[in-house]
């Protein structure tokens, strides 16, 4: 009996020991993994910078009178749009009207004052004249023809002051007109009304902002880094994408410092056929030419510390470590790769170095 258990027992040992041979010989025996592949080669394509920028206005312009005064009327209100020309506000004029006044009679006063000194020094430059011919003549004697001479000096310098007080008053009226003209305040330029800092009545200095326009001119401003700044040159073209809103535009300002917090240089970017809101976030590309070389599939990419993409030989996979310079529709212009070379483009995702693959169309 005890015997046939010890049989027993052996042959269950040994059908054990001939399952696990049999496992382990298929646990060797090698996956076959599918894959596509692409032969690279050398070719062309156009580079780009892509950043990202902000709508900006062109320019942003405070408005404010010349002159203090209390302000009649302000005639725009927040976001209207502006025409150049057009009356923004007004200043109460009752004050000035009576200035003006004042002036246009001391101008008026002074006008007649200095016709009277002409009047009178061209009467004694002409009776001075007789009587210098009479002295040359010895007809008349010296006491007369000094005295006659004195009277022509105070005539010449009576009409120089009256002309000065003429000149003097014409200044202060003039001026004080100007007051009256300056009390309008006019846009420079087409636009739109940002911001309104004053109101009707209130008591303003001379300059003192009253109205904030922006200009209809759009620009997109762009924070360049170091390495690309100088593939950038003024008037250069770019292509500007709000939320699909695309529109061309062109570099018209290159910053020549860099900002101090981001240490990326400012380029501006004009758009004049399409307008944003301000403040949007834009997607910039600057086209800086074409460059030649191995250009792969983003997708055929893999990072884990390092690019690498995986090359087919014969039956077998070998990740290929790659260095990635460019992008451009989709593809990437790296090195490390050779022209004829073939590269999995799907079904790598289960590749490892060495892995057996069998090519599929």
């Amino acid at each position: 009996m005890k015997k046939l258990v010890s049989l027993m027992a052996i042959l269950i040992l040994l059908f054990s020991l001939s399952g696990c041979s049999k496992a382990e010989a298929d646990e060797k025996k090698e996956r076959v993994k599918a894959v596509k592949v692409q032969e690279v080669a050398k070719d062309e394509k156009p580079v780009s910078l892509d950043y990202i920028g902000t709508v900006n206005s062109k320019e942003t312009t405070k408005y404010g009178f010349k002159v203090n005064g209390k302000i009649g009327s302000i005639n725009v209100e927040k976001g209207d749009k502006i025409s150049k020309g057009q009356v923004l506000g007004t200043l109460d004029t009752s004050d000035l009207k009576f200035q003006v006044t004042a002036a246009k009679g001391v101008l008026d006063a002074a006008e007649l004052n200095i016709k009277r000194a002409s009047d009178a020094l061209n009467y004694d430059r002409e009776y001075f004249n007789k009587i210098e011919k009479l002295y040359g003549e010895k007809a008349v004697s010296r006491d007369t023809y000094d005295k006659v001479k004195l009277k022509l000096d105070q005539s010449e310098a009576a009409y120089l002051q009256g002309k000065a007080k003429y000149e003097q008053a014409k200044a202060d009226y003039d001026y004080k007109t100007t007051l009256i003209e300056d009390a309008a305040l006019t846009s420079k330029d087409d636009g739109v009304v940002l911001d309104i800092l004053a109101e009707e009545s209130e008591l303003v200095a001379a300059y003192h902002p009253i109205v904030v326009l922006r200009s209809n001119e759009q620009v997109i401003n762009v924070g360049v880094a170091q390495r690309d700044i100088d593939k950038l040159k003024l008037g250069q073209e770019a292509q500007v994408d709000v939320d699909g809103n695309k529109a061309n535009g062109n570099v018209t300002n290159i910053s020549e410092v860099p900002d101090k917090e981001s240490r990326t240089y400012n380029v501006e970017v004009t758009v004049n056929t399409n307008h944003y809101r301000l403040g949007s976030i834009a997607n910039v590309d600057f086209p800086i030419g074409a460059e030649s070389g191995i250009w792969v599939p983003v997708t055929s990419i893999f990072s884990n510390g390092e690019d690498y993409v995986y090359i087919i030989e014969g039956d077998r996979a070998f990740k290929r470590t790659i260095q990635i310079d460019k992008i451009s529709d989709n593809k990437m212009l790296v090195k490390g790769l050779k022209a004829g070379e073939k590269i999995a483009i799907s079904g790598m995702k289960n590749l490892d170095d060495g892995t057996k693959v069998k090519i599929v169309e």
